[in-house]
């Protein structure tokens, strides 16, 4: 297992350098890796009792199936679901169970909910060392517009993932879905083992998911516990422009250009036709989703999306307003209402992206751009 000297002038450097920044979740403190730092990668955690939590790796794309699978793999590999939500590490530490964002925070929302979604209690018990990666997806979280048609309410788990921090590596597939299913954590779907001669069938698997509007696959190799690609389907990018769209001074002109290449490579790939509909669709969410942004400016003078989120605690709802107020400079989060729903505080968020706010605000002025 991984330690660090939390007080080595290695940490008190890098502390200087604003590589790594103290955190908190309440009273507990962590280190947080900001930025990249030789082998540790940005969101890697130091936690108490100086455990490294190490960062969850990017996952590299496929654009296309057959030359990428046929390049990438000889072996044989297990296809998941990529479910559309946000990415957290799941552990124990000090007896008290975190989740942590891809980011490197201790998130008190999932953190508060996490014993609504598992019984993460009974796996730590027979397995302290390791850690849970998996994605929080659903209408009612805090960071993501889509999520899957089959969680109609709320947030739900599931695991993707099994870290080793003793042996430093991720379990093989087959090791992983046999511990997931012993303890009973919610696992994202699995689609079978297929060899990369199985084209044609993945292919098939491509277009079914595409018509159940998943968001896409990871194909994980068999033998080799760090490889894997994901694969988006090609409806998944018309949801994300559509979701999307109202934030085009936000977000980067790569954002959607990039989803157009994604969805015309896959439908050349898949014989899929594109009918004038689709095409009408795809413009529809520019001008549509883009016109509403600019409507919803004047009638606020904000640019803004609106939340409702269910919390077990009142402080990790104030905790949580706290992070989001420090970790983003380009977000402003604002607390509209708080009330008792059954057994959980329901609480609606209002988030006011400032870049667009602003951009919006100059050109709506009479100020002039040159372009």
């Amino acid at each position: 297992m991984q330690e660090v000297d939390s007080k080595s002038k290695l940490i008190e450097e890098l502390l200087q350098r604003n590589i790594i920044v103290k955190e908190y979740y309440f009273d507990l403190p962590y280190l947080r890796f900001k930025d990249d730092y030789k082998k540790y990668k940005r969101g890697t955690v130091i936690l108490e009792g100086n455990i490294i939590i190490p960062s969850y790796p990017k996952i590299a794309r496929i654009f296309v199936l057959e030359e990428g699978i046929k390049k990438h793999f000889r072996e044989s590999f297990f296809i998941e679901e990529k479910a559309d939500g946000y990415n957290i590490r799941v552990v124990k530490n000090k007896g008290e169970i975190y989740g942590i964002t891809r980011g490197g925070f201790i998130c008190p929302f999932t953190t508060d909910r996490l014993r609504d979604l598992a019984d993460f209690d009974n796996f730590f018990e027979q397995y302290p060392h390791y850690v849970i990666c998996g994605e929080v997806v659903g209408p009612n979280n805090p960071y993501m517009e889509l999520y899957p048609p089959y969680v109609k309410e709320d947030i739900a788990f599931f695991a993707f993932d099994i870290f080793d921090l003793e042996e430093e590596r991720f379990l093989l597939p087959e090791d992983k879905y046999r511990i997931l299913k012993e303890t009973g954590i919610p696992s994202v779907n699995v689609y079978g083992n297929f060899g990369p001669d199985m084209i044609e069938a993945i292919k098939e698997l491509i277009l079914e998911l595409n018509q159940k509007e998943i968001e896409g696959v990871v194909f994980k190799s068999s033998t080799k516990s760090r490889k894997a690609y994901k694969y988006s389907t090609p409806i998944i990018n018309i949801k994300d422009i559509e979701a999307d769209a109202e934030l085009l001074l936000d977000l980067p002109g790569q954002f959607f250009t990039q989803r157009i290449l994604r969805f015309i490579l896959s439908v050349n790939e898949l014989n899929i036709p594109v009918s004038e509909e689709i095409k009408l669709k795809i413009g529809k969410a520019f001008i549509d989703e883009f016109r509403k942004c600019v409507k919803k400016f004047y009638m606020k003078g904000k640019v803004t999306r609106e939340y409702t989120l269910y919390f077990n605690s009142v402080d990790n709802i104030y905790e949580f307003l706290k992070l989001e107020k420090r970790a983003s400079t380009h977000v402003k989060i604002e607390l509209k209402s708080i009330e008792k729903s059954g057994d959980k505080y329901k609480v609606k968020l209002e988030k006011v992206f400032l870049d667009s706010t602003s951009k919006l605000k100059r050109i709506t002025g009479g100020n002039v751009l040159y372009d």
